[in-house]
């Protein structure tokens, strides 16, 4: 007890909301995943929540994968909220536009959100500038917990969880894509894969590997990848391939037609 209430104390001196599980206001979508956080740190607009995206992919992006982040996050960042672990790769480009971050992110941290003794350099600097263009952090861990080797794949199921949608944009098979990808594919919600097949690059490099198994194969593809034993376990609304800006709205009717979006 003694420490929950330095705990909530510094919540309060650093405009950090805690909401549990059992709270009204606890994020309707993220309770339907199969291990929800207990306790939710928020800061900033939490009215940023019910439309969010996930777009997601490598850290090791390259310039074709930076290129289409950067567009994708552009056009759902209007309409929508642009979910994202606040990392380098295909996180930053799809929130930035000249080091400018885009209207309407949400970046979940992995590490508490006094971020500038509990993040990688990257994530601070991302996280000031979303902070300051009314943006919204979130983490399952208390202010001053510091990121480790294993918060980052914990922090993907919450990304996952809050998500309408998710889009991958660049990874290879074995990529940290497939955490965030393994518990979305167990929700009954639309997948977006990026899809040039008239693209060399995207068709041999191994950067793109994700991409076209999962194309390829289907929901047998993204057990493949994210080595789901049963696949009776994935319950993907919908896998569309995304290669042109009209098959963005195909992403957005499929949220609305399936009466996704939380209230």
């Amino acid at each position: 007890i003694p420490k929950a209430v330095l705990i909530l104390k510094d919540c309060a001196e650093n405009s950090i909301e805690v909401v549990s599980i059992v709270d009204n206001n606890y994020p309707h979508l993220l309770r339907l995943i199969n291990d929800p956080p207990p306790i939710l740190y928020l800061k900033g607009n939490t009215n940023l929540l019910p439309k969010a995206i996930a777009v997601i992919g490598t850290r090791k992006s390259n310039n074709l994968g930076n290129n289409i982040a950067y567009k994708v996050g552009e056009y759902f960042s209007k309409n929508w909220s642009i979910c994202n672990g606040l990392v380098d790769g295909i996180d930053k480009h799809s929130i930035l536009k000249e080091n400018k971050i885009f209207d309407n992110v949400i970046g979940v941290i992995s590490g508490g959100l006094n971020f500038n003794e509990t993040s990688s350099l990257i994530t601070r600097e991302l996280c000031e500038k979303v902070l300051k263009n009314n943006g919204l952090l979130i983490s399952e861990n208390e202010p001053n917990k510091k990121e480790d080797r294993f918060s980052g794949s914990k922090a993907s199921r919450i990304q996952a969880g809050l998500s309408n949608a998710l889009i991958l944009i660049q990874s290879d098979i074995n990529g940290g894509s497939k955490y965030t990808l393994k518990s979305f594919a167990k929700t009954e919600r639309p997948l977006g894969i990026i899809n040039f097949k008239e693209n060399k690059e995207y068709q041999n490099d191994d950067i793109f590997s994700a991409n076209r198994l999962i194309l390829e194969k289907g929901i047998e593809g993204i057990a493949e990848m994210c080595e789901i034993k049963k696949i009776t376990e994935i319950r993907t609304k919908s896998i569309i391939p995304i290669s042109k800006k009209s098959d963005y709205l195909t992403i957005e009717k499929e949220i609305t037609a399936g009466n996704t979006v939380y209230n």
